[in-house]
Parts: structure tokens; C-alpha cells; sequence
């Protein structure tokens, strides 16, 4: 029996909420509600695949700022989110450190790095 999906589209300012139907081998068969063409691949793919940016800060040593932003080069799934913030609750980082900088490369085999958004030069 098929069953009904909802997604918030942010391909566009719009906000669209985007109907999906899906059949029972999981295969998207219909897409409705979306209002550019964004929007109906955006929601297919969100349903499939949802990755996203991970915002984070990690710790400092020898710093007068405690914490540093980071966040991940590119998405991942959105499933290894929790994960990758435990491996973020590990790091401890000393200056000087610049902007764009990779503390940890590949993150749990994502192939997105996580970089420093944030010079910290004490």
C-alpha cells in the first residue's frame, strides 16, 4: 500500500511542502506541492539521501576563547550527525589555528573534512 511522505523544500525561498507517494518497494511514483523546478528533485533527493552541513565548535587549549566553530567541507548523511558529534567532542585544539584550516580529514569516511570557520590566534 502506498504511503505519504512530506518534505519542506529549501531549494528556494519558498518553503514548499512537497507530497511524496511512495510505493511499497520504496520508489518515489508521485510528487506534488512544489512550486519551482527545484523542488520536485530536491524532495526526491531529501527522501533517498538527506545530508547536511555539520555546525559545530570544538574545544581550545591555552586559549582566552574556549571554543572554536567548525563545520564539515561539504553534507553528510544526516544519520552520521550524532556520530560525528562525538568524534567533534574529542578534538582540542591550540593556536594558532586560521580560518578555513582542517582539523579532521574525512570525516568518519564521508570524505568531508571539518574546517575551522574562525581564526583563533591568542
Amino acid at each position: 500500500m502506498p504511503k505519504e511522505e512530506t518534505v519542506i523544500c529549501v531549494a528556494c525561498p519558498l518553503g514548499c511542502e512537497v507530497s511524496l507517494t511512495i510505493d511499497d518497494k520504496g520508489e518515489v511514483t508521485k510528487v506534488t506541492g512544489y512550486k519551482c523546478k527545484e523542488g520536485e528533485a530536491y524532495a526526491i533527493e531529501e527522501y533517498r539521501n538527506p545530508v547536511r552541513v555539520l555546525p559545530a565548535t570544538v574545544r581550545t587549549i591555552d586559549s582566552k576563547h574556549p571554543l572554536l566553530p567548525v563545520r564539515t567541507s561539504k553534507p553528510i548523511l544526516k544519520g552520521l550527525m550524532l556520530q560525528g558529534m562525538h568524534e567533534l567532542a574529542k578534538v582540542r585544539v591550540k593556536p594558532p589555528v586560521k580560518i578555513g584550516q582542517p582539523l579532521i580529514t574525512n570525516l568518519l569516511g564521508t570524505g568531508a573534512d571539518v574546517i575551522t570557520t574562525w581564526n583563533l590566534i591568542d
